[in-house]
């Protein structure tokens, strides 16, 4: 069984000593469980980096030794160290990344929610727009009904020269006319309408 002098830091540690080290903390020897922490921070920084980028990864180490510290039990002495330390390590950074993809479509639903509520027209666009509805259905009211029919029906309904032939009852060509005169005419009562408001 190693000893308290075994379980010092070393110069160069290796993964080996980890193992041993950890089955030395679990037996209740802080000073092996302080070199273990200690000489695994540079491998779990490479690891955070690896799958986080250069964002978070000094916070991702001090949650991933949080878990270690936390299931320290569940380390089988004699096994590898190292596979056990990498799977910890690399849950918890997807954990993290999963976190922050959600803060980000959190953050980009806010966004365009506020958006959303700028594109909100206020009182005077809503007066504006419900002014120029006005203006246009008077605009429409004035129109013959044939006129009407083709704005409705192709313009509308958007249906086909076609299609406004066969449910409108005038021909293609009596509707090409209708619907020319008619947007003629809307031009010039929305234009005529516009021109004199101050």
């Amino acid at each position: 069984m190693p000893t308290d002098a075994d379980a010092a830091p070393q110069a160069d540690p290796s993964p080996d000593d980890w193992g041993t080290w950890m089955a030395l903390a679990q037996a209740g020897d802080r000073q092996a469980y302080q070199a273990l922490l200690q000489a695994i921070g540079p491998y779990l920084r490479a690891i955070a980096r690896r799958l986080l980028g250069h964002e978070d990864v000094e916070d991702a180490v001090q949650e991933i030794l949080l878990v270690v510290h936390g299931i320290r039990h569940t380390y089988q002495p004699g096994r590898p160290f190292k596979p056990w330390l990498a799977t910890i390590a690399s849950r918890r950074c997807i954990d993290l990344l999963r976190r922050r993809q959600r803060e980000g479509l959190r953050l980009g639903e806010a966004l365009d929610e506020e958006a959303h509520m700028d594109a909100e027209p206020g009182p005077a666009e809503r007066l504006e727009r419900a002014q120029q509805d006005a203006r246009m259905r008077a605009a429409v009211g004035r129109l013959s009904p044939g006129q009407r029919d083709a704005v409705r029906l192709l313009h509308l309904q958007e249906l086909s020269l076609r299609e406004a032939e066969a449910s409108g009852g005038q021909s293609a060509g009596a509707l090409k006319v209708a619907s020319h005169r008619a947007l003629k005419a809307l031009r010039r009562a929305l234009q005529g309408e516009h021109d004199h408001v101050p």
